[in-house]
């Protein structure tokens, strides 16, 4: 799927990552993506399923995961972010997702201020590049399902970040 993904504005663009945060997510990916709990399991949770792709960054990464945790724990605190009781680790796709959501909808909160765009910009792609690119490819290049609604999903949120990354490369460029 090589098709640029177009959206207006900063708003629509954390609607969408809302909305794949949410279809990553074991209780919304029925609704937001049409996939049953029981594909989502089947190709999502190797705790049930031996061949499934895990959504957590640390299942892809040689690194020590307390480092991970750690890295991630300090993006989201540095922008009054937390983790709640019962919350997916910090380093499940759908959490890193609704952070990039809660970044855009920052960023389309101070349109007309260039230092704090600058500054969100700056944390969209350093998050981009150092976490959710990671673990999308990973998904996409591990995923053994075969369920269309898995694959669409999984290609479509990789076209969207790399379309992202190239989007906050450009306006770092410039």
């Amino acid at each position: 799927m090589n098709a640029t993904i177009n959206f207006a504005d900063a708003a629509e663009r954390s609607a969408h990552y809302a909305h794949l945060a949410r279809a990553f997510s074991y209780r919304g990916a029925d609704i937001e993506a049409g996939i049953p709990g029981t594909e989502y399991t089947a190709a999502f949770d190797p705790s049930v399923h031996e061949d499934a792709c895990s959504l957590r960054e640390g299942a892809h990464i040689e690194e020590e995961q307390s480092a991970l945790f750690e890295e991630l724990m300090r993006f989201y605190e540095f922008f009054g972010l937390g983790r709640g009781e019962g919350a997916e680790m910090p380093d499940h796709l759908s959490v890193e997702l609704e952070f990039m959501h809660y970044l855009t909808h920052l960023e389309a909160q101070v349109q007309d201020e260039p230092e704090a765009l600058d500054s969100l910009w700056r944390a969209q792609h350093d998050f981009l590049t150092r976490h959710v690119w990671r673990v999308v490819h990973a998904v996409q290049d591990e995923l053994n399902s075969e369920h269309p609604a898995c694959v669409a999903l999984v290609q479509g949120c990789a076209a969207f970040v790399q379309d992202e990354l190239m989007r906050a490369k450009q306006r770092l460029a410039n």
